[in-house]
Protein backbone atom coordinates (compact mmCIF):
# COMPACT_ATOMS: atom_id res chain seq x y z
CA UNK A 1 0.00 0.00 0.00
CA UNK A 2 1.40 3.36 -0.98
CA UNK A 3 1.91 5.95 1.73
CA UNK A 4 -0.35 8.60 0.17
CA UNK A 5 -3.45 7.15 -1.42
CA UNK A 6 -4.39 10.00 -3.76
CA UNK A 7 -2.80 13.12 -5.26
CA UNK A 8 -4.29 16.00 -7.21
CA UNK A 9 -3.53 17.91 -10.40
CA UNK A 10 -4.98 21.39 -10.89
CA UNK A 11 -4.96 22.00 -14.62
CA UNK A 12 -5.11 25.81 -14.68
CA UNK A 13 -3.95 26.44 -18.25
CA UNK A 14 -7.52 27.38 -19.14
CA UNK A 15 -9.07 29.49 -21.88
CA UNK A 16 -9.70 32.98 -20.51
CA UNK A 17 -10.21 35.19 -23.57
CA UNK A 18 -13.96 35.36 -22.99
CA UNK A 19 -13.39 37.21 -19.72
CA UNK A 20 -11.29 40.05 -21.13
CA UNK A 21 -10.50 42.67 -19.89
CA UNK A 22 -10.94 41.08 -16.43
CA UNK A 23 -8.31 38.43 -17.22
CA UNK A 24 -5.80 40.73 -18.90
CA UNK A 25 -3.34 40.42 -16.00
CA UNK A 26 -4.63 37.36 -14.16
CA UNK A 27 -5.43 33.71 -14.98
CA UNK A 28 -8.99 32.45 -14.85
CA UNK A 29 -8.26 30.65 -11.57
CA UNK A 30 -7.43 33.98 -9.87
CA UNK A 31 -10.78 35.61 -10.69
CA UNK A 32 -12.55 36.90 -7.54
CA UNK A 33 -15.85 35.25 -6.64
CA UNK A 34 -18.60 35.79 -4.04
CA UNK A 35 -16.87 38.77 -2.37
CA UNK A 36 -14.16 36.80 -0.53
CA UNK A 37 -13.01 33.93 -2.73
CA UNK A 38 -11.07 33.15 -5.93
CA UNK A 39 -12.09 30.48 -8.43
CA UNK A 40 -9.05 28.37 -7.49
CA UNK A 41 -10.39 28.07 -3.93
CA UNK A 42 -13.08 25.62 -5.03
CA UNK A 43 -10.97 22.84 -6.61
CA UNK A 44 -8.26 23.34 -3.96
CA UNK A 45 -10.81 22.95 -1.16
CA UNK A 46 -12.51 20.01 -2.89
CA UNK A 47 -9.16 18.21 -2.91
CA UNK A 48 -7.97 19.05 0.60
CA UNK A 49 -11.42 18.29 2.08
CA UNK A 50 -10.92 14.77 0.70
CA UNK A 51 -7.58 14.46 2.49
CA UNK A 52 -5.45 15.11 -0.60
CA UNK A 53 -2.23 16.77 0.61
CA UNK A 54 -0.08 16.43 -2.52
CA UNK A 55 -1.24 18.76 -5.30
CA UNK A 56 0.40 19.99 -8.50
CA UNK A 57 -0.70 23.23 -10.18
CA UNK A 58 0.10 23.60 -13.87
CA UNK A 59 0.14 27.24 -15.00
CA UNK A 60 1.39 29.17 -17.99
CA UNK A 61 0.91 32.97 -17.71
CA UNK A 62 0.16 36.01 -15.53
CA UNK A 63 0.34 34.08 -12.29
CA UNK A 64 1.49 36.72 -9.79
CA UNK A 65 -2.01 37.28 -8.38
CA UNK A 66 -2.49 33.52 -8.02
CA UNK A 67 0.82 33.09 -6.18
CA UNK A 68 -0.05 36.01 -3.89
CA UNK A 69 -3.38 34.39 -3.04
CA UNK A 70 -2.20 30.82 -2.41
CA UNK A 71 1.33 31.45 -1.11
CA UNK A 72 2.40 28.42 0.94
CA UNK A 73 -1.06 26.83 0.89
CA UNK A 74 -1.48 27.34 4.64
CA UNK A 75 -5.24 27.96 4.44
CA UNK A 76 -5.63 24.53 2.81
CA UNK A 77 -3.21 22.77 5.23
CA UNK A 78 -0.72 22.24 2.41
CA UNK A 79 2.31 23.72 4.21
CA UNK A 80 3.24 20.36 5.73
CA UNK A 81 6.39 18.23 5.89
CA UNK A 82 4.78 15.55 3.73
CA UNK A 83 3.20 16.31 0.38
CA UNK A 84 2.34 19.96 -0.21
CA UNK A 85 1.67 22.23 -3.16
CA UNK A 86 3.91 21.97 -6.24
CA UNK A 87 3.72 24.77 -8.81
CA UNK A 88 4.85 24.30 -12.41
CA UNK A 89 5.02 27.64 -14.21
CA UNK A 90 5.98 26.83 -17.80
CA UNK A 91 5.41 30.11 -19.63
CA UNK A 92 9.16 30.59 -20.26
CA UNK A 93 9.98 27.02 -21.27
CA UNK A 94 11.98 26.71 -24.50
CA UNK A 95 10.09 23.55 -25.41
CA UNK A 96 6.68 24.06 -23.80
CA UNK A 97 5.32 20.67 -24.85
CA UNK A 98 8.31 18.67 -23.61
CA UNK A 99 8.43 20.66 -20.36
CA UNK A 100 4.78 19.84 -19.64
CA UNK A 101 5.29 16.14 -20.27
CA UNK A 102 8.39 15.96 -18.09
CA UNK A 103 6.88 17.89 -15.19
CA UNK A 104 3.68 15.83 -15.27
CA UNK A 105 5.54 12.52 -15.30
CA UNK A 106 8.04 13.58 -12.62
CA UNK A 107 5.30 14.77 -10.30
CA UNK A 108 3.28 11.58 -10.70
CA UNK A 109 6.19 9.20 -10.19
CA UNK A 110 7.53 11.10 -7.17
CA UNK A 111 4.16 11.53 -5.49
CA UNK A 112 4.02 7.80 -4.63
CA UNK A 113 0.21 7.73 -4.78
CA UNK A 114 -2.20 5.12 -6.07
CA UNK A 115 -4.85 7.46 -7.53
CA UNK A 116 -4.92 10.87 -9.19
CA UNK A 117 -7.70 13.47 -9.36
CA UNK A 118 -7.57 16.07 -12.16
CA UNK A 119 -9.62 19.28 -11.98
CA UNK A 120 -9.66 22.81 -13.35
CA UNK A 121 -11.17 26.03 -12.04
CA UNK A 122 -13.73 26.94 -14.71
CA UNK A 123 -16.40 24.57 -13.34
CA UNK A 124 -17.42 25.91 -9.91
CA UNK A 125 -18.74 23.17 -7.65
CA UNK A 126 -18.37 21.68 -4.18
CA UNK A 127 -17.94 17.94 -4.59
CA UNK A 128 -17.09 15.13 -2.19
CA UNK A 129 -14.11 13.49 -3.90
CA UNK A 130 -14.07 10.70 -1.33
CA UNK A 131 -17.46 9.63 -2.68
CA UNK A 132 -16.06 9.75 -6.23
CA UNK A 133 -13.18 7.48 -5.20
CA UNK A 134 -15.54 5.03 -3.52
CA UNK A 135 -17.73 4.95 -6.65
CA UNK A 136 -14.64 4.42 -8.83
CA UNK A 137 -13.65 1.36 -6.81
CA UNK A 138 -17.16 -0.08 -6.75
CA UNK A 139 -17.53 0.22 -10.54
CA UNK A 140 -14.02 -1.16 -11.14
CA UNK A 141 -13.53 1.53 -13.78
CA UNK A 142 -10.32 2.63 -15.45
CA UNK A 143 -11.40 6.27 -15.44
CA UNK A 144 -14.24 7.97 -13.57
CA UNK A 145 -15.54 11.30 -14.89
CA UNK A 146 -17.89 13.58 -12.94
CA UNK A 147 -20.96 14.82 -14.81
CA UNK A 148 -24.13 16.78 -14.06
CA UNK A 149 -27.57 16.48 -15.62
CA UNK A 150 -28.54 19.96 -16.75
CA UNK A 151 -32.08 21.05 -15.87
CA UNK A 152 -32.67 23.35 -18.85
CA UNK A 153 -31.16 23.53 -22.35
CA UNK A 154 -27.99 25.59 -22.82
CA UNK A 155 -28.48 27.78 -25.88
CA UNK A 156 -25.88 28.28 -28.65
CA UNK A 157 -23.23 30.90 -27.81
CA UNK A 158 -24.07 30.50 -24.10
CA UNK A 159 -21.24 28.02 -23.55
CA UNK A 160 -17.67 27.19 -24.52
CA UNK A 161 -16.96 23.77 -26.10
CA UNK A 162 -18.76 21.56 -23.60
CA UNK A 163 -18.65 17.75 -23.58
CA UNK A 164 -21.70 15.55 -22.98
CA UNK A 165 -21.90 11.82 -22.32
CA UNK A 166 -24.10 8.97 -23.40
CA UNK A 167 -24.35 6.60 -20.42
CA UNK A 168 -25.49 3.01 -19.95
CA UNK A 169 -28.03 2.23 -17.21
CA UNK A 170 -25.08 1.12 -15.06
CA UNK A 171 -23.27 4.42 -15.57
CA UNK A 172 -20.64 3.35 -18.12
CA UNK A 173 -19.73 6.06 -20.63
CA UNK A 174 -20.73 4.76 -24.07
CA UNK A 175 -19.88 7.89 -26.06
CA UNK A 176 -18.84 11.49 -25.55
CA UNK A 177 -19.70 14.44 -27.76
CA UNK A 178 -18.02 17.84 -27.95
CA UNK A 179 -20.78 20.45 -28.28
CA UNK A 180 -19.63 23.44 -30.31
CA UNK A 181 -20.54 27.04 -29.48
CA UNK A 182 -23.09 27.07 -32.31
CA UNK A 183 -25.02 24.09 -30.96
CA UNK A 184 -27.60 23.72 -28.21
CA UNK A 185 -26.93 21.49 -25.21
CA UNK A 186 -30.20 19.59 -24.78
CA UNK A 187 -32.17 19.41 -21.55
CA UNK A 188 -31.13 16.54 -19.22
CA UNK A 189 -27.80 16.11 -21.03
CA UNK A 190 -25.01 14.54 -18.96
CA UNK A 191 -22.54 17.44 -18.94
CA UNK A 192 -18.90 16.66 -18.21
CA UNK A 193 -17.42 18.72 -15.35
CA UNK A 194 -13.92 17.74 -16.53
CA UNK A 195 -13.13 16.14 -13.17
CA UNK A 196 -11.28 12.86 -13.67
CA UNK A 197 -10.16 10.14 -11.27
CA UNK A 198 -7.89 7.27 -12.28
CA UNK A 199 -4.93 5.24 -11.12
CA UNK A 200 -1.55 6.94 -11.19
CA UNK A 201 0.01 4.10 -13.20
CA UNK A 202 -2.65 4.42 -15.90
CA UNK A 203 -2.18 8.18 -16.18
CA UNK A 204 1.58 7.73 -16.59
CA UNK A 205 0.95 5.26 -19.43
CA UNK A 206 -1.56 7.60 -21.06
CA UNK A 207 0.92 10.48 -20.94
CA UNK A 208 3.72 8.37 -22.39
CA UNK A 209 1.48 7.08 -25.19
CA UNK A 210 0.32 10.59 -26.02
CA UNK A 211 3.90 11.85 -26.20
CA UNK A 212 4.69 9.15 -28.77
CA UNK A 213 2.10 10.68 -31.10
CA UNK A 214 4.29 13.81 -31.36
CA UNK A 215 1.43 16.16 -30.56
CA UNK A 216 1.76 19.22 -28.32
CA UNK A 217 0.95 18.46 -24.71
CA UNK A 218 -2.66 18.89 -23.65
CA UNK A 219 -3.89 17.25 -20.45
CA UNK A 220 -7.48 17.84 -21.59
CA UNK A 221 -6.79 15.95 -24.82
CA UNK A 222 -5.09 13.10 -22.94
CA UNK A 223 -8.11 12.65 -20.66
CA UNK A 224 -10.66 12.88 -23.47
CA UNK A 225 -8.79 10.13 -25.31
CA UNK A 226 -8.72 8.10 -22.09
CA UNK A 227 -12.51 8.34 -21.82
CA UNK A 228 -12.86 7.11 -25.40
CA UNK A 229 -10.40 4.21 -25.22
CA UNK A 230 -10.66 2.84 -21.67
CA UNK A 231 -13.37 1.49 -19.39
CA UNK A 232 -14.76 4.89 -18.34
CA UNK A 233 -17.60 5.41 -15.87
CA UNK A 234 -19.62 8.46 -14.88
CA UNK A 235 -20.26 9.84 -11.39
CA UNK A 236 -23.32 12.09 -11.18
CA UNK A 237 -22.92 15.35 -9.26
CA UNK A 238 -26.22 16.88 -8.15
CA UNK A 239 -25.10 20.05 -6.36
CA UNK A 240 -24.60 23.64 -7.50
CA UNK A 241 -22.45 24.11 -10.62
CA UNK A 242 -21.58 27.06 -12.82
CA UNK A 243 -19.25 27.09 -15.82
CA UNK A 244 -17.18 30.29 -16.08
CA UNK A 245 -16.17 31.04 -19.68
CA UNK A 246 -17.25 34.65 -20.37
CA UNK A 247 -17.91 37.98 -18.67
CA UNK A 248 -21.62 37.22 -18.72
CA UNK A 249 -21.30 33.72 -17.17
CA UNK A 250 -18.94 35.15 -14.53
CA UNK A 251 -21.43 37.93 -13.77
CA UNK A 252 -24.34 35.48 -13.52
CA UNK A 253 -22.36 33.05 -11.36
CA UNK A 254 -21.61 35.74 -8.81
CA UNK A 255 -25.24 36.82 -8.72
CA UNK A 256 -26.28 33.21 -8.09
CA UNK A 257 -24.81 33.81 -4.63
CA UNK A 258 -27.65 36.22 -3.81
CA UNK A 259 -29.99 33.22 -3.99
CA UNK A 260 -29.97 31.45 -0.62
CA UNK A 261 -30.43 28.04 -2.23
CA UNK A 262 -27.41 28.47 -4.50
CA UNK A 263 -25.31 30.04 -1.75
CA UNK A 264 -25.93 27.21 0.72
CA UNK A 265 -25.58 24.64 -2.07
CA UNK A 266 -22.06 25.83 -2.86
CA UNK A 267 -20.87 26.75 0.64
CA UNK A 268 -21.79 23.63 2.60
CA UNK A 269 -21.03 23.30 6.31
CA UNK A 270 -19.63 19.79 5.93
CA UNK A 271 -17.57 20.73 2.83
CA UNK A 272 -16.08 24.12 3.64
CA UNK A 273 -14.47 26.28 0.99
CA UNK A 274 -11.21 27.74 2.27
CA UNK A 275 -9.59 30.96 1.12
CA UNK A 276 -6.78 33.33 2.00
CA UNK A 277 -7.39 34.79 5.45
CA UNK A 278 -7.39 38.57 5.86
CA UNK A 279 -7.64 40.17 9.28
CA UNK A 280 -9.71 43.28 8.60
CA UNK A 281 -12.15 45.44 10.49
CA UNK A 282 -15.88 44.80 10.07
CA UNK A 283 -17.73 46.77 7.41
CA UNK A 284 -19.00 50.17 8.57
CA UNK A 285 -22.58 51.02 7.62
CA UNK A 286 -23.21 54.76 8.00
CA UNK A 287 -26.56 55.94 9.28
CA UNK A 288 -27.48 57.30 5.86
CA UNK A 289 -26.55 54.10 4.01
CA UNK A 290 -29.18 51.79 2.55
CA UNK A 291 -27.87 48.31 1.69
CA UNK A 292 -30.56 45.91 0.47
CA UNK A 293 -30.30 42.32 -0.85
CA UNK A 294 -26.50 42.46 -1.07
CA UNK A 295 -23.57 40.19 -0.28
CA UNK A 296 -20.98 42.31 1.55
CA UNK A 297 -17.43 41.44 2.60
CA UNK A 298 -15.52 42.99 5.50
CA UNK A 299 -13.41 46.15 5.62
CA UNK A 300 -15.88 48.31 3.65
CA UNK A 301 -16.99 51.89 4.31
CA UNK A 302 -20.58 52.24 3.11
CA UNK A 303 -22.38 55.59 3.15
CA UNK A 304 -24.44 55.27 -0.02
CA UNK A 305 -27.13 52.96 -1.42
CA UNK A 306 -26.66 49.46 -2.84
CA UNK A 307 -29.38 47.10 -4.08
CA UNK A 308 -29.01 43.49 -5.27
CA UNK A 309 -25.23 43.80 -5.56
CA UNK A 310 -21.98 42.20 -4.44
CA UNK A 311 -19.61 44.38 -2.43
CA UNK A 312 -16.12 42.91 -2.07
CA UNK A 313 -13.48 43.70 0.58
CA UNK A 314 -12.38 47.27 1.39
CA UNK A 315 -14.89 48.99 -0.89
CA UNK A 316 -15.76 52.63 -0.29
CA UNK A 317 -19.25 53.78 -1.21
CA UNK A 318 -19.62 57.54 -0.69
CA UNK A 319 -22.79 59.29 0.41
CA UNK A 320 -25.32 59.64 -2.38
CA UNK A 321 -23.80 56.87 -4.51
CA UNK A 322 -26.41 54.48 -5.93
CA UNK A 323 -25.32 50.95 -6.93
CA UNK A 324 -27.75 48.41 -8.41
CA UNK A 325 -27.21 44.93 -9.85
CA UNK A 326 -23.44 45.45 -9.80
CA UNK A 327 -20.19 43.92 -8.56
CA UNK A 328 -17.78 46.27 -6.78
CA UNK A 329 -14.50 44.45 -6.27
CA UNK A 330 -11.81 44.76 -3.62
CA UNK A 331 -10.53 48.25 -2.90
CA UNK A 332 -12.78 50.00 -5.43
CA UNK A 333 -14.28 53.39 -4.66
CA UNK A 334 -17.62 54.79 -5.83
CA UNK A 335 -17.86 58.56 -5.48
CA UNK A 336 -20.70 60.68 -4.14
CA UNK A 337 -23.72 60.84 -6.42
CA UNK A 338 -22.37 58.21 -8.83
CA UNK A 339 -24.98 55.88 -10.32
CA UNK A 340 -24.04 52.32 -11.32
CA UNK A 341 -26.32 49.67 -12.77
CA UNK A 342 -25.14 46.33 -14.19
CA UNK A 343 -21.48 47.19 -13.71
CA UNK A 344 -18.39 45.15 -12.79
CA UNK A 345 -15.90 47.50 -11.13
CA UNK A 346 -12.58 45.61 -10.93
CA UNK A 347 -10.04 45.90 -8.08
CA UNK A 348 -8.96 49.38 -7.00
CA UNK A 349 -10.97 51.09 -9.70
CA UNK A 350 -12.30 54.58 -8.93
CA UNK A 351 -15.67 55.91 -10.06
CA UNK A 352 -15.64 59.69 -9.70
CA UNK A 353 -18.54 61.60 -8.10
CA UNK A 354 -21.52 62.06 -10.41
CA UNK A 355 -20.55 59.37 -12.94
CA UNK A 356 -23.38 57.30 -14.46
CA UNK A 357 -22.59 53.81 -15.81
CA UNK A 358 -25.68 51.93 -17.01
CA UNK A 359 -25.21 48.47 -18.51
CA UNK A 360 -27.57 45.55 -18.97
CA UNK A 361 -27.84 42.07 -17.48
CA UNK A 362 -26.74 40.57 -20.81
CA UNK A 363 -23.90 43.08 -21.28
CA UNK A 364 -22.58 44.51 -18.01
CA UNK A 365 -20.11 47.39 -18.20
CA UNK A 366 -16.59 46.43 -17.07
CA UNK A 367 -14.41 49.01 -15.34
CA UNK A 368 -10.83 47.76 -15.54
CA UNK A 369 -8.50 47.16 -12.62
CA UNK A 370 -7.01 50.47 -11.33
CA UNK A 371 -9.02 52.43 -13.91
CA UNK A 372 -10.38 55.85 -12.98
CA UNK A 373 -13.68 56.92 -14.52
CA UNK A 374 -14.14 60.69 -14.53
CA UNK A 375 -17.46 62.51 -14.50
CA UNK A 376 -17.35 63.38 -18.20
CA UNK A 377 -16.68 59.74 -19.18
CA UNK A 378 -19.92 58.18 -18.02
CA UNK A 379 -21.24 55.41 -20.26
CA UNK A 380 -24.50 53.73 -21.12
CA UNK A 381 -25.12 50.49 -22.96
Amino acid sequence: MKANKICGILNLSEIKEGLQPLTKNRPLAAMPFACRYRLVDFPLSNMTNAGINTIAMFLNENNRSLFDHIRSGKEWDLNTMYGGLFVFDERNADDFSQENYDNSLNFLTKSATEYVVIMGSKMICNIDLKAVLQHHKQQDADVTVVYKRIATPIEPLDHEHLTTFELSPEGAILANTVVEKTEQVAEHSALSLEIYLLKQELLVKLLENYRETGRDFSLDAVMKQAVEHTNANGFEYTGYMRQIYSVNSYFEGNFDMLDDRDLTGLFQENQKIHTKAKNEVPTFYAEESDITDCLVANGCLLRGTATHSLIFRNVTLDAGADVKHSMIMQGAKVGAGARLEYVIADKKSVIAPGVELIGTKEQPIVVKKDEQIEANRGAEV
